[in-house]
């Protein structure tokens, strides 16, 4: 089985930038929870629903789909993977938590958290036009990110796995646990 690595954090926190970064020096299968969910949904012949939508519809629905989704295709690679999602979204009726069981189907073996300051990442929220996401302010998404951390910890030791704290886009910490 390949290397299995989460990286969760909150949206804008630059996952999927310090994810970029990696793969310019490692081959790594990247596989983002919204697309994942969409081709899933696809698959099924369903009609894939917008980011925005699946933030705000059944979250835990959704689970299952990513789930199905992530093991097709990690059952075709030896590349090692790392999986582009949230433990904490920021739903229509405030914080929904994903459950452990979803991040234990996974198979992981590591879980990374990465935070940013509140403030940058409220600037990104807000250049970046093509998603929508809750306006929330720097003080809203230093609670927020304090909460999704520390529910990343813990999943990790339920589920357990390794725990890794980035901080502040340092790409070596995920290029050390890669290879």
């Amino acid at each position: 089985m390949s290397m299995r690595i989460a990286l969760l954090g909150l949206s804008g926190v630059g996952k999927s930038t310090l994810i970029g970064r990696l793969r310019q020096s490692v081959q790594i299968l990247h596989l983002q929870a919204s697309a994942l969910i969409k081709a899933e949904q696809a698959y099924r012949a369903q009609h894939a629903d917008s980011s925005e939508a699946l933030r705000l519809g059944a979250v835990m629905d959704n689970q299952d789909l990513l789930i199905a989704a992530y093991k097709r295709e990690a059952q075709v690679t030896t590349l090692p993977i790392i999986f582009d999602g949230h433990n904490v979204i920021d739903g229509r009726d405030g914080l929904v938590e994903i459950p452990t069981s979803v991040f234990r189907a996974l198979d992981l073996n590591v879980i990374c958290y990465l935070s940013a300051n509140p403030e940058l990442i409220a600037e990104r929220r807000q250049m970046d036009v093509g998603r929508a996401r809750p306006a929330r302010d720097a003080v809203t998404l230093a609670e927020h990110q304090r909460i999704a951390c520390s529910a990343a910890e813990r999943i990790a030791g339920e589920i357990g796995c390794d725990f890794v704290l980035i901080a502040d886009d340092k790409i070596d910490h995920l290029m050390e646990l890669v290879g």
